[in-house]
């Protein structure tokens, strides 16, 4: 079974991401390992688990999109603009303008501004901000630019909205409900999250901790190896080129067993005879040289 790489987990409601990851360490029998975002406990879907060397992969899987399916209610606010909070402002006679969810949505299509809720994972001198609010301290979360890409509504009810939204790391969707209500001049918070992709993964191709344990006692990897992760041109080095990468030496050409077409400034991942992972490279041809390592493994 493969000890390097990622493996997909449909989280069920109810417990944390950090709960997820010590699950799989468990399971596995490994002692690294760490999620690529978060998903708050009432919340279900893909977390995404990188194992050994695995977890050096996030940096190269930032720019690709995630996506959730959210209802969002508008009978009330909460503090932490989710359905676990307290209530602080209740609207009971609420009635959605869904044309105005619509335009809200429109108005936020690409990058824009967006303050993060007061319960969440920013620090403030040093200390999450989440914790600043359960000891009951004033805290003032640091705008940030996020992007939605697509967003459409499913259906919707007298005082709620299910709607699909694909956006960049690092999004709160929790802070866009609380937003749409107050562009609404009512409540604004979720009631239900689920993710169904991330880092170019699908939720279709995870699995629950239950069977996750279960195929693992039975000898079947769950693990995703690093190259198919990374989905980058690959290219082989000799014997020298594995020693002089370990050495963190800018990478020979007559190091390379493979042509390689990637342009100046694109990343290989440059590997030994056996397939196994050596570094993620910058391809900088110069009087010899290949390009430069910008991430080493050691598999």
């Amino acid at each position: 079974m493969h000890k390097h790489g990622v493996v997909l987990v449909d989280k069920h409601q109810g417990i944390s991401s950090r709960q997820v990851v010590d699950a799989v360490m468990k399971a596995l029998k490994v002692k690294k390992a760490g999620h690529f975002g978060a998903l708050d406990p009432f919340a279900t879907g893909l977390v995404c688990v990188g194992i050994g060397q695995g977890t050096k992969l996030l940096p190269y899987l930032n720019d690709r999109p995630k996506e959730y399916y959210a209802v969002i209610g508008f009978e009330m606010k909460t503090d932490t603009d989710d359905i676990t909070g307290l209530p602080i402002e209740q609207y009971p006679q609420v009635e959605v303008d869904i044309k105005r969810v619509q335009q809200w949505l429109n108005d936020h299509k690409g990058w824009f501004t967006q303050v993060p809720p007061q319960y969440c994972a920013q620090k403030q001198k040093g200390v999450p901000m989440y914790k600043l609010k359960r000891a009951d301290k004033k805290v003032a979360p640091r705008p940030k630019e996020v992007s939605i890409s697509e967003s459409e509504i499913l259906s919707f009810g007298k005082d709620w909205v299910r709607i699909r939204i694909e956006c960049s790391r690092g999004t709160y969707v929790r802070a866009i409900a609380r937003d749409i209500g107050s562009f609404l001049g009512c409540g604004g918070y979720l009631r239900e999250l689920r993710r169904t992709w991330s880092e170019g993964f699908s939720v279709e191709q995870a699995i629950n901790l239950d069977a996750l344990a279960q195929k693992v006692n039975q000898g079947r990897d769950v693990v995703i190896p690093l190259l198919d992760v990374l989905k980058l041109p690959t290219i082989r080095v000799i014997q020298d080129g594995v020693n002089g990468i370990r050495e963190g030496r800018p990478i020979q050409i007559s190091w390379l067993l493979d042509d390689c077409e990637v342009e100046e400034g694109g990343r290989v991942a440059v590997v030994d005879e056996e397939m196994r992972l050596l570094c993620i490279a910058t391809v900088k041809r110069y009087e010899g040289i290949f390009g430069y390592i910008e991430r080493g493994f050691n598999v």
